[in-house]
């Protein structure tokens, strides 16, 4: 039996007295792709930055592609694993450029090392280009529109070519052309390479026909998982946000979800 690609047993993390996360016990196996769905503050972040080494956890394990995270090779794991998330990212980031925030994917670093050779350079270039960035290669990240920020983390996930990619929330500060440019670009990386995904989002729009398996995070716990169409249920959905749901499927098999809303009790006076 093949070792799972993530494998999470009793996981919390806390911040002062508070848990973020408490108890997360999750598997994810070879040919999975992952909708991780709650709403802002559920956990989500935090879990993403545990998987990618870049949080340490309070307490139980975090093993990513049979090993968990030691000094001796957390640059080397953290090149194997993609990590797109403006909210953590934008703590650390301010003068470097695109060019230098992409090519410091290559070594699970904020920095870049000395070893960068040409080809690097035309790899980061081209991702930039790709993703509608080439006059912004200079530019400093806190100049940069959420939008190009948000592409210059692509670019710099995509780079070391990871077994895994976590998408923390990706189509946060697109406009509508570069958010549908992001889904069918992740889309087709799904189907035509072996990275495992796992996509983290509160906009149901965003849920597409390659995720097979779902998870809903609540108050830092694992409200449900299993496969998607066992999780996005109106009915489970509807306990999940406290109010009636609605689940209706677009044309191009995406999905939209309409809640009831409780009558408002603030008045104007």
């Amino acid at each position: 039996m093949l070792e799972p690609i993530i494998s999470i047993e009793n996981l919390s993390c806390k911040s002062g007295n508070r848990y973020i996360l408490h108890n997360i016990n999750w598997q994810v196996n070879d040919g999975e792709h992952w909708l991780v769905f709650g709403k802002n503050g559920c956990g989500k972040t935090t879990l993403l930055s545990c998987i990618a080494g870049f949080k340490p956890v309070s307490s139980g394990m975090v093993k990513v592609l049979g090993e968990t995270y030691t000094a001796e090779n957390i640059f080397s794991l953290r090149k194997k694993v993609g990590w797109v998330s403006s909210s953590f990212f934008d703590n650390y980031f301010k003068n470097e450029s695109a060019l230098q925030i992409v090519l410091s994917g290559l070594f699970g670093t904020f920095n870049i090392d000395y070893d960068v050779r040409d080809q690097d350079v035309r790899t980061a270039k081209a991702l930039l280009r790709e993703l509608h960035m080439e006059y912004k290669m200079k530019q400093p990240f806190y100049m940069m529109s959420k939008g190009e920020r948000q592409n210059v983390l692509i670019a710099r996930a995509l780079i070391s070519k990871p077994k895994i990619l976590l998408l923390d929330e990706p189509g946060t500060g697109l406009d509508i052309e570069a958010r549908e440019y992001m889904m069918t670009s992740v889309a087709t990386l799904a189907e035509q390479s072996k990275v495992t995904i796992i996509y983290v989002t509160h906009y149901p729009e965003e849920i597409q026909p390659f995720m097979n398996k779902a998870m809903l995070l609540q108050n830092g716990r694992i409200y449900k998982k299993g496969d998607l169409e066992d999780v996005i249920r109106q009915e489970t959905l509807s306990m999940f946000f406290d109010r009636q749901v609605q689940i209706r499927k677009q044309e191009n098999g995406r999905l939209q979800f309409m809640l009831e809303m409780k009558a408002n009790a603030l008045q104007l006076s």
